[in-house]
């Protein structure tokens, strides 16, 4: 099974820090593994943390008893942060430390996993809810900061977030959750996992387009084309702005052979391979198909965006397949030339 926390990085482009320096890639894995067998045979998962945490508590019952990626049968898995008259009954007649506990106790089964939530690691009530899980033969996940805390003592497994600030721990917690819920979904169901996921590669051929056009129906995707052949800035400002449109951008590219037709017999200057990659090692293009016709209305057609985007130098009425998009429910957007980048001015003053 891939890793969904090191994809999701990945896929984030979060370089400024490494998990590889840690645990944390092994543990997760572990994770997933302990949370399927337990969902798979029938049991619940149990989630627990107080303030932000507890909001990420909720965050993670409602992606699994919902959904999270896609249509598919709930997920059981309880807040033990939400039922506020058991809540505040407890710690009223207990006391605050016992307010996962209790229900642990009540809720909780053999083969049962709870997992806990707690920047510090040293939560009272959370160490206390896995005391009683222990008890009760339920698996612990801890999700902590980098230090060593009494939860990392406790727990089956401690998904430790390389940072020993707050702020950065919750975010970090925000994106294992989502890559647990993804991993969750993708393996308890293949059928629906396979409708939803996206090419691993930015550069699209035949093989993958069937997926890319299942794929991107869960997205608001964004289409724009040209030939790139002497990529300026102003390409890159069209670009950006595109991408901005939607959740995804997908480029339409001309093969060499329909640049040839096009413009000539000396064009294009760049291959479709070399063309294809620069266009796919910049961050705000997600992905990269070429088309063999003179226009990319078949692929449109097949593609089905939710936004077609084009430059300044076209208009609604000029632009190819914009018909079809507006037709389907989606629009169509110009965005405005970047003045004095043009390709036409470019090979002008090279020919000078």
């Amino acid at each position: 099974m891939k890793n969904y926390f090191l994809d999701d990085l990945q896929a984030m482009r979060l370089t400024a820090w490494s998990a590889a320096s840690t645990d944390l890639p092994q543990n997760f894995a572990e994770a997933v593994r302990i949370l399927i067998s337990a969902l798979s045979a029938g049991n619940k998962i149990l989630v627990c943390g107080n303030g932000g945490s507890a909001s990420d508590a909720e965050h993670m019952a409602g992606e699994l008893v919902g959904r999270f990626g896609y249509d598919r049968n709930s997920l059981p898995c309880i807040s033990l942060c939400t039922p506020s008259a058991t809540f505040t009954a407890i710690a009223n007649d207990y006391g605050y430390d016992h307010v996962f506990k209790r229900q642990v106790e009540g809720l909780g089964n053999a083969g049962d996993v709870l997992v806990g939530i707690s920047t510090s690691g040293n939560s009272p009530n959370v160490a206390e809810a896995f005391k009683a899980a222990a008890d009760k033969q339920i698996k612990t996940i801890a999700f902590t900061g980098v230090r060593d805390s009494r939860l990392s003592q406790l727990a089956d497994i401690t998904l430790r977030a390389p940072s020993s600030k707050t702020p950065r721990i919750q975010e970090i917690h925000g994106l294992l959750l989502h890559s647990l819920c993804r991993a969750i979904e993708d393996s308890m169901f293949p059928d629906r996992a396979l409708l939803a996921s996206l090419p691993g590669k930015k550069i699209v051929f035949e093989d993958d387009l069937k997926i890319l056009v299942r794929a991107i129906k869960e997205y608001d995707s964004v289409f724009t084309n040209g030939c790139f052949d002497v990529l300026h800035p102003g390409h890159i400002y069209v670009l950006n702005e595109a991408r901005k449109s939607g959740e995804l951008l997908i480029v339409g590219l001309n093969t060499d052979e329909s640049i040839k037709r096009l413009k000539g017999p000396t064009r294009p200057y760049h291959t479709f391979e070399d063309r294809a990659m620069v266009l796919a090692s910049l961050e705000c293009v997600d992905y990269v198909i070429g088309f063999s016709e003179d226009t990319p209305e078949n692929l449109i057609k097949l593609l089905t965006p939710k936004v077609l985007v084009k430059g300044g130098d076209y208009t609604a009425e000029t632009i190819v397949g914009a018909d079809w998009v507006t037709l389907h429910g989606g629009h169509v957007k110009v965005v405005p030339l970047l003045h004095g980048h043009s390709t036409t001015g470019i090979l002008n003053d090279r020919g000078k």
